[in-house]
Formats: structure tokens, sequence, C-alpha cells
């Protein structure tokens, strides 16, 4: 194992007490029906990648697959390095069947880059969209060049394989709402504290960010340990809660953060309604950056 995956490993040992505490406790009142799972990284743990995606917590989709849209299992996926290293062979977006599959008949996935398949998750074909946009600024000459007879775009092998993507918050839910209602139960939950909280702070009533803040402090480690050259926030609570600022308008935000002493450029878009409009845009600021 090199040194890059053993210190990642060590960061995630991190939140073991919470794992372990929302499996056994999945199917309480509390948690059924809103916890879905563990998903800790969607992308190889790489040194120094030209981006780090940051969503804010992973969706139901692992889970669904997992319980194969059953209504009485209760099956939660942990992807997580210490317990399941084939999850991070490639990134997320690049796995047969993620961005384009056909659902109706017999189900068959495609290839993320076969465009002329049906789409399956419009975030992701999106994400992809992105990638290209921002290769063909940062390539022009490379772009111009027809790729023969394979559908794999040029900037695959080099760029698209420098690209990670992770989550401020692990647990996977259905909405935002419910990742809410899950934070305030294990922000009350006093046997967990101590894996959190400073000893002076113990009795202390606390809040759901106060725990918040606890896993975006376990990103910033990540960060520290990667060195991404941009850092982009899929969504705008990802920003604010990432950069710990308030609500903003428009589409498009961005600042800078600086983590142990490195300064990182921070972009956040929005992802309400149709934000397709906002790929064009998006994807020159970033290739400014890289």
């Amino acid at each position: 194992m090199n040194k890059l995956i053993e210190d990642y490993r060590k960061i995630e040992t991190k939140i073991h007490p919470f794992v372990e505490f929302l499996e056994k406790n999945k199917d309480s009142s509390k948690l059924k029906g809103l916890y879905k799972g563990i998903v800790t990284m969607q992308s190889p743990v790489i040194d120094k990648p030209e981006i780090l995606f940051l969503g804010l917590n992973p969706g139901q989709g692992a889970y669904i697959e997992l319980n194969n849209r059953s209504k009485t299992k209760n099956d939660t996926p942990i992807r997580m390095l210490g317990k399941n290293e084939m999850c991070f062979n490639e990134l997320n977006w690049y796995e047969k069947g993620n961005a384009r599959r056909r659902k109706k008949g017999n189900w068959e996935g495609y290839e993320w880059y076969e465009t002329d398949k049906p789409v399956n998750n419009s975030f992701t074909t999106r994400m992809i969209d992105l990638l290209d946009m921002i290769a063909k600024l940062k390539y022009p000459e490379q772009s111009k060049i027809e790729n023969g007879n394979s559908k794999i775009p040029f900037w695959f092998e080099g760029f698209g394989q420098r690209i990670m993507a992770t989550n401020l918050y692990p647990i996977a839910t259905t909405n935002f709402q419910d990742l809410q209602k899950i934070h305030r139960y294990l922000a009350k939950e006093k046997s967990l504290r101590h894996n959190w909280q400073s000893p002076e702070k113990m009795n202390k009533k606390v809040n759901d960010w106060e725990l918040r803040k606890f896993f975006i402090g376990l990103t910033n480690e990540l960060i520290d340990l990667v060195k991404p050259r941009i850092i982009v926030c899929q969504g705008k609570q990802a920003f604010h809660d990432f950069t710990y600022t308030s609500r903003s308008k428009g589409k498009l935000v961005s600042r800078s953060k600086t983590i142990k002493g490195h300064d990182y450029k921070v972009i956040g878009f929005s992802r309400q309604g149709n934000w397709s409009s906002l790929l064009k845009e998006l994807s020159v600021e970033i290739a400014a950056e890289i």
C-alpha cells in the first residue's frame, strides 16, 4: 500500500464509530427510511489532482441497487477504502451504465462516452460534458484531432484520470432534509461525542452544525493530503458549508480557502433547475485555474 492511500485510510478511520453506530441502529425509528449507507470516495485517491469535485453527500443510488428496489430489504452499502477497495478503481462517473443505460425492456448499460445512447443519470452526463468542455479549453490543439474509430475522447487517458470526487458528508440519504435529521440525531448521541468534541465542550448543548464541522474538518485533511489544483463544489449548499459562508445570490460563486497555509480556489455552482446552461461559464472558470 502506498503512503498516500495509507494516510487517507487514517483519515477515514475517524468516521468508523459513526458507521458502526448507524449500522447497528439503522432499523430504529430514528434512522429507518433515512439512512442509505456510507460512501467515502467516488474516485481513486490521487496526488495533486487537476480538480477535486466536492458534493454535499451521496444519494441513494447504491442503496437502491443493493436492495434491488425491494420495499422490505434494508441492506446499506458501505463503500469505504478500508472496507471495499474495489469501489475506488475509477471515477464513479465512468462506470458502465451510470451515465447511460436502456431503462425499458431488458436493462443494458452503456459506456459513458456512447453519447448516442439513452441518458440514465442526467447529473453524471452533465459532469462528463463539463470535463469535455474543460479539456477542450485546456488542450485546444489536441481537441482538433479525430479519435479515429474510438469514441473515447482524447482527454480521458491523461486529464480524465486526474479527477477526484468525494462529498463533505459521507452519509447517503435521499435528500438533504433526511441528512439534517441524521446529523441532529448523531449530534445528540452522547456515546459518540468523545469522537468529535473536545473535552471542555462535552457537557455543553450542541447542534448539528458542530457535527458537520467535524466532517468538514476531515475533508480539509483530505485536501491537505492530496493538494488539488482547484476545488469545485457541486451545489451551493456544499460551497457554503465548506467555506463557512452565508447563502448568496447568483448561479456561480467563488472564493479562496486556506488550509494549513495553502490557498485553494473554490468554485461553487447552483444545481437548481436545469443547470446545463451553466456548464460553459463554469468550464471557463475552471480551465482558467488549471
